[in-house]
């Protein structure tokens, strides 16, 4: 399973043209989704379709292109639930890297569907803990409990559900509202995303951006993967296909970006050791390198590896 998560495309399960386009598009997550994308109506045909997808792919000995390939199940409190579950016990959950659970509201929940899995698991004859759980915080309550949500056990990040967290919340979805919340400028989200973010790092896990819905606004999307990409996150959904080298460029540094926090590793590794005096902090190439500096260069590091940069340059003391 990749590392990276700069690009989640989210895919209805129920449509059969989106389901075969998704096989080989190089993003580095894809999920198949169960909930919101899926009429109540066309539950049970989304899961035969997800159930012959993963049939003809092992029949094929073939996969998704995708660095990770998850589902997203309806949601707790729903009838449609324990049909997901007869799924993935059913043989999808050895096919499948993750679960996406939407509305999480505490970690009960979360230690709730954990036990889930390891029966799943067990049906499927796979290594208990195979699969993991990707977080929607997406209420209020969720926001509140997202500190311990992220410490759950099998929670590998938490994404950001910006429309159903306005619904909770009582906000209006207008034009005007949706223009605030994808402004490189607005600070509308800027509570939930920094406290999803901070929660997410201290459990050591990814944080995720949640999608923009017009998928024709190139503009829109840009701005508010920048946005999201300048706090600190990890990667954002994608809604359609055209969003994903969009997605993937903005999550990703630049070549010199790379290279120079390559070398600003070597550099303090150097001038901090016996050979280049045992320094604790020191100027190179006009930037005070410390161990805080350090820090920040190898985030950038594990971003570029995690999306196939190497380093071109080497730090010769």
């Amino acid at each position: 399973m990749l590392n990276s998560r700069r690009s989640v495309l989210a895919v209805p399960a129920s449509n059969r043209k989106m389901v075969e386009k998704a096989l080989n598009l190089q993003v580095d997550q894809v999920f198949l989704d169960l909930e919101d994308a899926v009429a109540p109506e066309a539950k049970n045909e989304a899961r035969e379709l997800i159930q012959k997808t993963f049939d003809w792919l092992a029949v094929e000995n073939k996969r998704f292109t995708a660095g990770a390939v998850s589902i997203r199940l309806n949601g707790s409190e729903t009838s449609w639930l324990g049909d997901d579950l007869a799924l993935l016990s059913g043989g999808v959950g050895k096919h499948i890297d993750s679960i996406i659970l939407p509305k999480v509201g505490t970690i009960e929940e979360i230690k709730w569907f954990s036990n889930e899995l390891s029966k799943v698991e067990l049906d499927c004859g796979i290594n208990e803990g195979s699969i993991s759980i990707d977080v929607q915080i997406e209420t209020a309550k969720g926001l509140v409990n997202v500190e311990s949500i992220a410490h759950g056990p099998r929670v590998s990040s938490i994404a950001f559900g910006p429309v159903d967290f306005m619904a909770d919340l009582g906000m209006p979805l207008s034009d005007e509202s949706s223009q605030a919340a994808s402004s490189e400028t607005s600070d509308m989200f800027n509570y939930p995303l920094m406290k999803i973010l901070v929660a997410a790092r201290a459990a050591g896990i990814k944080a995720i951006d949640g999608p923009i819905l017009d998928v024709h606004d190139v503009e829109k999307f840009r701005i508010s993967a920048i946005r999201a990409q300048s706090m600190g996150f990890d990667g954002k959904w994608v809604l359609h296909p055209s969003q994903i080298a969009t997605c993937n460029e903005i999550f990703t540094p630049t070549q010199d970006a790379f290279d120079f926090a390559c070398m600003l590793i070597q550099a303090y590794e150097f001038y901090t050791g016996t050979s280049g005096g045992a320094k604790g902090a020191v100027i190179y190439q006009g930037v005070m390198i410390d161990e805080a500096s350090c820090k920040l260069a190898k985030g950038v590091q594990a971003r570029g590896l995690s999306g196939g940069l190497l380093a071109r340059k080497v730090f010769n003391g």
